[in-house]
């Protein structure tokens, strides 16, 4: 009997021991398995998809074989409104995305068109929300542009709401930083009033010429279509005028350029004080600033820049289109008499602004010449009177044999591709349409096979300061490479590569984040801002609507890792190298949105005339 109850006795405690391991091992296989999933990331872009749009979600990380056997190869698509799986979707093989070092395998729901607000979910990992439906871009657009009301230098700016207010600031600018054949050192020029640019209280001509040139090109092509894109009644103090606000904000540009114009046409180049302002709010900075030397580059972006708004500006403001058009000849006619480029530049301009000049980590063909910008300047001053003497001059830019007028991303240093997209509009420029054609296409079949080659299907291969911009920029290459293609028939991998660089820039990327401040369910959150690093502002920290510069492998701010491809980025409000934002950065990001939902809502109208 005694054996029998020492036996009952063991067996039991053998039991206990037995479950107690089969719960600690189950325990640690689900720590396990905890563990692995947490290594796995669903991005996704934040906002959404037109319902006849490609739709591609990424799953970051590599998926064990056992995790397979438990959750299969399929990943759903939850309605989370009704709290179902709506469609089933298979992985597809890991690849290994060169740029970033990730193991990708990526979820095409394309077929999905429903519209409603979806997250795609993968075992116990889900991503973030998103919405399928027409208009998923518009508030993107709204507070993007709205953003530049928030860089108004030389005005109080005010939105309690926010939290963003400040005082009218820099109110003497500015001082001439040294004689030249026009101005004795020291003369005081009135050039209130413009944007702050780059994260601090720097005006720049070279920005601002091409920010102003690029949203003028969207109100031009797209206020007419696109009306509820460029509205009069976004909370800026000219709204309600009967004008779009877009103009009203680009007037604000186009006043302090003109202020920068030199008797003789020339314009000078910047205006900054000599060292970098310290985290102050701009109406608290009182160092002396000082206007800096005249160039021929930013002399004719100021041309072609002006010649635009003369023509854009003219139904809503037919005096003042007249004197942009005036200030754009006087350009020109310095430009004709002085072939030859000219930069009148010291290092110690450079003390408290940026240089925006060729240096020592920037020399690219379009820094090394000016003939770009005068190809830009001919051409929009050709669109604009229709004089053939501005027609011919451009005809010779883009024919010159140094090949130095190429197609490529518009940004500060050439927006010679803005000129050849702007004439490829307009029947008169039918001469050079063929070449402008040849070149667009050549371009855009280059950004593809680097979509190809790319597992976040990235179509930049630059990964320097400014990146995430010139994504940006090569997906709108891609969308007028696919109108070109109308003709032909439609190359359908155009409007999709487009459709890639919008996602990567709204969460399909390594860091899983927006990179647009306030826009999405994780947004970057930290941009290098003088004001907002300040914390002045009252409510939140960061103005809404910037545009990250993006990784950066230089990252000459040494704050995120270098030599990490995708890699090399940190929201993290030090890191100017990477994590700035500038108003050109901003243009095109509100570009590459307009032109996306033009061409979406074109697809959507074809589908619904087909049903």
């Amino acid at each position: 009997m005694k054996s029998r109850i020492i036996y009952t006795v063991q067996t039991a405690l053998l039991h206990i021991v037995w479950i107690t391991l089969i719960v600690a091992c189950s325990k640690r296989e689900t720590a396990l398995y905890s563990q692995e999933l947490a290594q796995c990331r669903i991005v996704v872009n934040q906002l959404g998809f037109y319902p006849s749009a490609q739709k591609i979600a990424l799953v970051q990380g590599a998926v064990r074989h056992e995790d397979t056997l438990r959750f299969g190869n399929i990943a759903d698509v939850v309605d989370t409104v009704r709290k179902r799986v709506v469609l089933r979707v298979a992985m597809s093989a890991p690849t290994l995305d060169a740029q970033s070092g990730d193991t990708l395998r990526a979820l095409d729901f394309s077929i999905l068109s429903d519209e409603g607000t979806y997250r795609v979910r993968y075992g116990g990992v889900e991503s973030a929300p998103f919405r399928i439906g027409q208009g998923v871009y518009d508030n993107l657009v709204r507070v993007m542009l709205r953003s530049y009301y928030f860089q108004r230098c030389g005005v109080a700016v005010r939105d309690t709401a926010l939290g963003i207010v400040h005082g009218a600031c820099h109110r003497e600018d500015g001082v001439v930083a040294r004689a030249d054949s026009i101005y004795p050192q020291g003369t005081r020029i009135h050039a209130v009033g413009g944007w702050h640019d780059a994260g601090d209280y720097g005006k720049y001509i070279t920005t601002t010429a091409v920010t102003v040139a690029e949203l003028l090109t969207l109100v031009e092509e797209f206020a007419k279509p696109l009306p509820r894109l460029f509205g009069d009644n976004t909370a800026i103090p000219e709204s309600n005028n009967g004008v779009p606000d877009v103009c009203d904000e680009i007037k604000v540009a186009l006043d302090w350029l003109l202020r920068m114009q030199r008797s003789d046409g020339a314009v000078m180049r910047k205006l900054s004080g000599a060292a970098w302002s310290p985290l102050i709010a701009p109406d608290e900075e009182q160092q002396r600033r000082y206007v800096y030397g005249i160039s021929t580059p930013e002399t004719a972006k100021f041309a072609g820049a002006m010649a635009q708004a003369a023509r854009v500006l003219k139904p809503y403001w037919g005096r003042y289109a007249d004197t942009c058009l005036r200030a754009a000849k006087a350009a020109w006619r310095y430009l004709e008499k002085h072939p030859q480029m000219i930069v009148d530049w010291q290092v110690s301009d450079d003390g408290g602004s940026g240089k925006y000049l060729e240096s020592e980590v920037d020399r690219e063909a379009s820094l090394l010449t000016d003939t770009d910008d005068r190809f830009y300047a001919a051409s929009e001053l050709f669109l604009t009177t229709q004089d053939s003497a501005y027609f011919r001059a451009a005809r010779l830019f883009l024919a010159h044999p140094t090949d130095t007028v190429q197609f490529g991303i518009v940004e500060w240093k050439n927006a010679a591709p803005l000129a050849m997209t702007n004439l490829l509009r307009n029947p008169a420029a039918m001469p050079l349409h063929a070449d402008i054609t040849k070149r667009i296409t050549k371009h855009a079949r280059r950004i593809e096979g680097r979509i190809a080659a790319s597992g976040y299907r990235y179509g930049n291969d630059r990964i320097v300061w400014g990146s995430n911009k010139m994504a940006a920029e090569e997906g709108i290459t891609l969308l007028h490479a696919y109108r070109i293609s109308y003709t032909t028939g439609k190359h359908r991998s155009f409007l999709d590569g487009a459709q890639d660089q919008l996602d990567f820039l709204m969460g399909r990327n390594p860091q899983g984040l927006s990179f647009v401040s306030g826009i999405g369910t994780r947004a970057v959150e930290h941009i290098c801002h003088t004001f907002a690093r300040a914390k002045h502002l009252t409510g939140k920290q960061m103005i809404p609507g910037l545009l990250a510069g993006g990784a950066n492998e230089l990252e000459q701010s040494n704050i995120a890792p270098k030599n990490q491809g995708l890699k090399s980025y940190a929201d993290d409000e030090r890191s100017y190298a990477t994590n700035e934002n500038a108003i050109d950065y901003n243009a095109s990001m509100i570009a590459l949105a307009v032109r996306l939902i033009a061409e979406m809502e074109r697809v959507s109208y074809s589908a619904e005339r087909k049903k």
